[in-house]
């Protein structure tokens, strides 16, 4: 059997770090998401970079590296597709209402309101330039 070296993996605790806020826009989520995913990857290569004293501890420390490189581009990736995919959900949704508005019907309708307030004002105008005497 061969002798095992003992390794110790510590995360120190920084408390001047602010605690991560909800953004509530898509983008500022994704911000924040990819931010503390990189602050943990970080985390992670410093403790592995201190237990690096060994051959044991530099292939853990490469590993680790490693494991926490695929963690960052994986969720980066689901990120960008996800916005992806909801920016497309939402251009497919705008491009449906257009094909379901009934174009014709909202012109008559517009113009219809249009004229009625045309004839409403000339009637008004109308009313103002009428002589009084003509009133018998």
């Amino acid at each position: 059997m061969s002798e095992q070296e003992v390794i110790k993996i510590e995360i120190p605790v920084e408390e001047e770090d602010a605690p991560l806020k909800a953004e509530t826009s898509k983008s500022g989520a994704k911000t924040a998401a990819f931010g503390a995913t990189k602050k943990v990857a970080g985390l992670a290569k410093d403790a592995a970079q201190r237990a690096a004293q060994s051959e044991t501890g530099r292939k853990a420390a490469g590993k680790v590296q490693e494991v926490t490189d695929k963690g960052v581009r994986y969720v980066g990736t689901r990120m960008a597709d996800t916005a992806e995919d909801q920016a497309r959900q939402t251009v497919e949704a705008v491009q449906e209402r257009l094909r379901q508005t009934d174009w014709e019907k909202e012109a008559k309708t517009g113009i219809a309101a249009g004229l009625q307030w045309a004839s409403k004002r000339i009637g008004e105008l109308s009313d103002r330039f009428t002589p009084e005497d003509s009133e018998q």
